[in-house]
């Protein structure tokens, strides 16, 4: 299973002008123009498509938890903060192996070979020692060294070498039944230079060129009828003109302090992640008030919508806010990137898919539609394992 993280349907067509992904297509099914999950964001996406569940059931409703105050919020990056049973737990315990690199969420997880994700900025020894910690130390050793000469840099780009080739040397050495991969190249460079720019399409060729390694390794190691792939995207990535903050607008009626530094120095308080923006209300009290600039909010350019209560429950989001507020065409809420994701799920050109090769699945076919929550289904039958309780519907086979 190998995640292009922002990769949307609307690179499918270029994808198919490249020789590893348009071979891929030939030999399964491709399922476009699918749904994400709102929020869509990496975490809480990545979480559904290993659950087959929503995010108010599994739990991973945004990519940070809520500190205000804090910097850099701490990243929900760890497997005990999943209230659903996981794609890799239900594996194990049929007695398959599993080997996890870079998979969102799978901090402290019980997989056999686990590189865990560690986002967020900070020192390359204290990364070094929170992967050890939440991973499996031998494994990790061993890859870091064994591959080392492709981390030229902590670029996207050379990091997705790195990750590939240890994807690769797993596969020949571990045999895994399971192999889930999370490639960031077109997320990072979507992010910083934009969606439709140069970067961004050099960094899928790159991305075939990862592709036509991972199947020429399978292909050695294992028959065709004893292998198969689910290549899949997490959501899509918008053009971003200009990022705000709405806690400026709370600060000038006066619900934060101007000198703000600890949660208590907050009435109300804007959770920005990325596309949408979600108020918390410290002070209830004061709710009424409080209200009244979220109106004031919704009349400005930035603020294309207030969200529906189904979105806000099916998130997960009412758990913690109070409301929520798409930005409108253009903006982001938080940190200033060229592109930017987590918006509603009805954006043009916003949609993942997804493409499956293996036993059962027709070749040479295109589907439309569904959901992420699909592909969690799909990879427990492809592996054999009893359906537990999911959301998703295997669509494919």
């Amino acid at each position: 299973m190998i995640s292009l993280d922002a990769v949307a349907d609307a690179d499918v067509d270029f994808l198919l002008s490249l020789p590893n992904f348009y071979a891929f297509s030939k030999q399964g099914t491709l399922v476009r123009d699918v749904d994400s999950v709102f929020i869509s964001n990496t975490y809480p996406v990545h979480t559904s498509i290993i659950t087959g569940m929503y995010p108010y059931k599994h739990g991973i409703i945004e990519n940070v938890f809520t500190q205000p105050g804090k910097k850099r919020p701490d990243w929900r990056r760890f497997y005990k903060d999943i209230k659903a049973k996981t794609l890799y737990d239900m594996a194990s315990k049929e007695g398959l192996s599993v080997c996890s690199i870079f998979y969102p969420v799978t901090c402290g997880a019980k997989i056999k070979w686990n590189i865990p994700e560690i986002p967020d900025e900070m020192s390359i020894s204290r990364r070094i020692v929170d992967t050890l910690k939440n991973g499996s130390p031998g494994f990790i050793i061993n890859s870091i060294f064994s591959q080392k000469k492709y981390l030229k840099s902590i670029d996207a780009a050379y990091l997705d070498d790195f990750l590939t080739h240890i994807a690769i040397s797993a596969m020949i050495k571990h045999k895994p039944n399971l192999l889930l991969l999370h490639l960031l190249d077109s997320d990072s460079q979507k992010h910083y230079y934009g969606p439709n720019s140069d970067q961004a399409k050099e960094a899928l060729v790159r991305l075939d060129l990862r592709l036509g390694q991972l199947m020429d390794t399978a292909n050695k190691i294992w028959d065709k009828d004893e292998v198969a792939f689910i290549i899949f995207s997490d959501h899509g990535c918008l053009q971003v003109d200009r990022a705000v903050d709405p806690n400026d607008d709370l600060g000038e009626f006066g619900f934060i302090n101007n000198q703000a530094q600890t949660k208590e120095d907050y009435e109300a308080f804007f959770h920005n992640a990325e596309g949408t923006t979600f108020l918390k209300i410290y002070r209830h009290e004061k709710t009424d008030e409080i209200m009244k600039a979220v109106d004031y909010i919704l009349k400005k350019p930035y603020a294309k919508r207030l969200l529906t209560k189904e979105e806000m429950r099916i998130s997960g989001l009412d758990q913690e806010f109070v409301c929520g507020i798409e930005a409108n065409d253009g903006y982001c809420f938080g940190k200033a990137y060229k592109g930017q994701h987590g918006y509603s799920l009805k954006r043009d050109g916003y949609h993942p898919f997804y493409l499956a090769v293996g036993d059962g699945v027709e070749k040479d076919r295109v589907l439309n539609g569904g959901c992420v929550i699909d592909i969690c289904p799909l990879a427990a039958n492809l592996l054999g394992i009893p359906r537990w309780e999911m959301d998703g519907i295997n669509r494919i086979i």
